[in-house]
């Protein structure tokens, strides 16, 4: 009898209870099962880059700006639905619009009304814009300009 698992083959078919076969046809298959033997040739599942995403975000973002010293609430929702339109998109944010939401707490950063924007010369000179709502200082480098 024998007490080794299905498909397992450590030497060869040496260990088969019955002689191996002389021809050069093993007596097993490696063809795949029928319905996966010829798998239909489906195309790539990544859509094509469009821009839609990007106007989508940076018209929400003007938006939040004009409402934010009307209606602070509903400007945050604004930029809540661009995050998710990005999200959705798997697309990122823009630098100058990801530069305007704080990492922490995700307020929508208005210098002067809930943010706090200084100029740096410790150690290597940086831009400091500090959450007025969380306390997150995000550090953004100001590389010199090499000739």
């Amino acid at each position: 009898m024998n007490y080794r698992p299905r498909g397992y083959e450590p030497r060869g078919l040496a260990w088969l209870p019955h002689p191996a076969p002389t021809s050069h046809t093993p007596p097993y298959s490696y063809k795949l099962h029928p319905t996966t033997q010829n798998p239909k040739k489906r195309p790539t599942p990544m859509p094509p880059k469009t821009k839609i995403p990007e106007e989508r975000i940076r018209t929400l973002f003007r938006q939040a700006e004009s409402t934010y010293p009307t209606d602070p609430q509903r400007a945050q929702r604004y930029i809540d639905l661009a995050r998710k339109i990005g999200t959705r998109n798997r697309t990122h944010l823009p630098r100058d619009l990801r530069r305007r939401v704080c990492r922490n707490c995700k307020a929508f950063l208005v210098p002067g009304a809930n943010s706090r924007t200084r100029i740096r010369q410790r150690r290597e000179p940086h831009v400091a814009i500090t959450c007025l709502g969380c306390g997150h200082v995000t550090r953004i480098p100001l590389r010199r300009k090499t000739p």
